[in-house]
């Protein structure tokens, strides 16, 4: 479960944001006990409002940054390159390092892991860890480059880091983080962070980017009948959906490409590179099924549907899920079915959580949203984004938010002109 996650210096976020996903106390809607007393309380939904451009697609993307560079800084050597996007509103930030960190909950333990880069090197990469059962938080790795010296200063626990440490080191570049190294490497120590980093914190930026994660298992009865049950929980008529797995090189959509940019990519990708060709079926007034091709359904319909795999997914595993504009194309009965899925123990027995950015505010109206789960993002005149959690605000009435947000009184809105 994702606990906080903090940046500095990515693109519209300059000073250091934090985004918490700690509940005040028990009674906090949605929250659930941990066990650990470094987060006791841990929210399983949150949702970011802010105007067009405040940085909310930002935090969605720094988030999405970090698994990348966990995942690939071994393999790229140009990762850094790809992934540095400084402050570049403001001298002194265009040049500095970016930092993220993320505190979260997984195999029984509280970890804090996080690192600074710019585009050459890692400058700081440091992993804490506090198991439930001993309380106590351990070090388990911190590296610093100390430019004057032009190395590196480690710190590694022969305790909690078992294994060819000193190989570990010498096999990690500057241009890589230790984490993403020492596990090719076979450090077992680092598996269990390493696993939710690469795995269990997911992000959506667009839904039309998704991929077959749906598609590709209708052949497995119970998943399928499972997308069945959503679709027909979210009132969308539909009798039947079908999948057929095919070469890409034989869509319709390869088809109608450039000949050259056909020859392109067929260099780039293997021949048995797959896809899947989606049908739906719904019944004419006689009651038969008409076959549908997936284009001629509803953009919501479509965005749904897509997006049952990754939901159910999270839901399985309990995975932490977090979805740019989740309810752009969904119709509002839709959007409901889905957020109250992680509200529900019986439908999210393994505590996933699900974490949104939306310009409507009737989704507060909802009782398993409470003050602790709102976060504001707003962009300042110095073109920095902050991030202001709701429960900042003192109100008397205890649901507030929908009148007052559109009102202007909590900012995070766009600036009409009168």
């Amino acid at each position: 479960m994702l606990v906080e996650f903090s940046v500095q210096n990515h693109r519209s976020f300059r000073d250091r944001q934090s985004f918490l996903m700690t509940a005040s106390n028990s009674g906090t809607p949605n929250a659930v006990a941990t066990g650990n007393n470094g987060a006791p309380y841990v929210l399983q939904q949150a949702c970011l409002f802010g105007a067009n451009g405040s940085g909310k697609s930002g935090l969605v993307g720094s988030m999405k940054t970090v698994c990348s560079l966990v995942r690939d800084s071994f393999r790229n050597e140009n990762k850094l390159i790809e992934e540095y996007e400084p402050h570049l509103f403001h001298s002194e930030w265009r040049n500095a390092p970016t930092e993220f960190e993320v505190t979260f909950l997984h195999d029984d333990s509280l970890f804090q892991y996080g690192f600074a880069y710019d585009a050459k090197r890692i400058w700081e990469e440091w992993l804490f860890e506090r198991p439930s059962a001993t309380r106590k938080q351990r070090q388990i790795f911190t590296r610093e480059f100390d430019p004057e010296c032009d190395t590196y200063r480690w710190e590694t626990s022969a305790t909690h880091l078992k294994g060819e440490r000193e190989s570990w080191k010498a096999q990690t570049r500057d241009n890589a983080l230790f984490v993403s190294t020492a596990i090719q490497l076979n450090a077992e120590s680092l598996e269990r962070p390493f696993d939710w980093l690469r795995r269990g914190l997911r992000t959506i930026l667009d839904v039309d980017s998704i991929g077959p994660c749906t598609a590709s298992r209708l052949d497995d009865d119970d998943w399928k009948g499972r997308v069945m049950t959503f679709l027909a929980d979210a009132d969308l008529g539909l009798e039947d959906v079908e999948a057929e797995e095919k070469s890409a090189f034989e869509t319709d959509n390869f088809k109608s490409l450039p000949r050259e940019r056909q020859r392109h990519l067929k260099s780039i990708f293997p021949e048995w590179v797959k896809t899947w060709e989606v049908f739906t079926y719904r019944k004419d007034d006689t009651g038969a099924k008409m076959r549908l091709d997936f284009d001629d359904e509803s953009t919501g319909t479509r965005a749904l549907f897509e997006l049952i795999g990754p939901i159910m997914d999270s839901l399985d595993n309990g995975y932490t899920l977090v979805v740019d504009e989740l309810n752009t194309h969904l119709h509002p009965l839709a959007f409901r079915h889905v957020t109250r899925m992680f509200c529900s123990s019986k439908a999210n027995p393994l505590k996933a959580q699900i974490i949104f950015t939306t310009h409507d505010p009737t989704v507060t109206e909802e009782d398993c949203i409470g003050r602790d789960q709102i976060w504001l993002v707003e962009k300042g005149d110095d073109f920095a984004s902050r991030l202001i959690p709701f429960s900042d605000y003192k109100t008397r009435d205890e649901r507030p938010f929908r009148k007052g947000y559109l009102q202007g009184r909590f900012g995070a809105v766009p600036r009409l002109a009168g």
